[in-house]
């Protein structure tokens, strides 16, 4: 008996650091991931030189660029530690439980064939090998915007989905880590509204210019998605306000963009959900161009619980919130538009009580 549990547990053991060592290899050092080491030097590079005020005469010491990259509260607050208990969550543990249930590959070989079966067979389009790679990389560029648009828009409107994204919005002070602030659940439905519109804009393609039909990627990753996650992405949850400029500030999502976002101020409430392009949000009448200096802003909920940084809260009590939805609308029915549970109603201050920032 001793011997078949220490065999069984040698085994478990060997599997769980396999398991660890490739979400380490393929979260820092494969090629088609954001996160890749290279990628995440050319943004701290970025944000080290955006991080300077412009007209500065001298080199800053080390010093100074360790505390605008990497401030003290990361480690201080509450909400910073979280955010790196988070960040070692999904590296860690995630991928252990939860997976994604289908990919884009067969919902593109579906819309395919219906397409066909419906219109006939497509007419036949040769563009040049140049060409229908850059058409083909900027459309499914455009549909993981608009997916990640709608999965965004999604979370802040549909009560449900509310209780879990709300845990990205508990973060009181914004960090580089913010970004991995996200429930479990969250992250499931962000990855298949991507997988489903992904799949179908891909089906639309291979349906007009064939199964051989392909953008440029790196490691399987859109390049210009990479290039949005390195240039912008990786910075947007950061203290920095870079607003872009009042030129490419209407076009291009930066990090003051993403602050409003967070605040708390009702003005800002389900404002630029968008990833890079500010392209949705302005279609839609979601967009807000942040002002030139910065704004004093304040960030978190102030219906969190009293340890909105905890394990309980940040796991557990999503899930009591949504079931305490379903029976609400089991009694009551579906509730009207500004019903509570969304987004702007739980995030509303009630005078007198400040909500903490740094």
């Amino acid at each position: 008996m001793i011997e078949f549990v220490t065999a069984t547990l040698s085994k478990g053991l060997t599997h769980l650091g396999q398991f660890w060592a490739n979400q380490l290899g393929g979260t820092f050092l494969a090629r088609g991931s954001t996160f890749a080491l290279d990628g995440l030097l050319c943004t701290l590079l970025l944000a080290a030189f955006l991080a300077v005020p412009r007209g500065r005469g001298n080199m800053p010491r080390l010093g100074v660029w360790r505390r605008a990259l990497f401030p003290n509260r990361l480690v201080a607050s509450a909400s910073g530690r979280a955010d790196i208990a988070y960040f070692l969550f999904g590296l860690f543990i995630y991928g252990l439980v939860f997976g994604v249930i289908f990919s884009a590959g067969p919902i593109a070989d579906w819309v395919a064939y219906g397409l066909a079966r419906l219109a006939g067979p497509a007419p036949a389009i040769v563009l040049p090998a140049v060409v229908g790679g850059a058409v083909l990389t900027g459309i499914f560029f455009l549909a993981y915007e608009f997916a990640y648009w709608l999965d965004h828009y999604l979370s802040h409107k549909l009560p449900i989905l509310w209780q879990f994204h709300r845990v990205h919005h508990s973060a009181e002070s914004l960090s580089l880590l913010t970004n991995f602030r996200v429930h479990p659940i969250d992250t499931l439905v962000f990855a298949h509204i991507v997988v489903v519109v992904s799949g179908l804009a891909q089906g639309v393609a291979r349906y007009v210019l064939g199964p051989g039909a392909h953008g440029w990627e790196i490691g399987g990753t859109n390049v210009v998605v990479m290039a949005g996650a390195i240039g912008l992405n990786h910075l947007q949850h950061s203290h920095l306000w870079i607003t872009l400029g009042s030129r490419w500030g209407r076009w291009l999502l930066g990090p003051a963009h993403h602050q409003i976002h967070h605040s708390t101020d009702p003005r800002h409430f389900d404002r630029n959900f968008g990833s890079v392009l500010t392209m949705w949000d302005r279609l839609f009448g979601t967009f807000h161009m942040p002002a030139a200096r910065r704004e004093p802003l304040r960030f978190g909920l102030e219906d969190a619980g009293l340890a909105p940084h905890g394990l309980w809260e940040a796991l557990v009590t999503p899930f009591a919130g949504a079931v305490g939805i379903i029976g609400a609308w089991a009694v009551k029915g579906w509730p009207a538009k500004g019903a509570p549970g969304s987004s702007a109603l739980s995030r509303v201050k009630p005078a007198g009580l400040p909500l903490s920032r740094e």
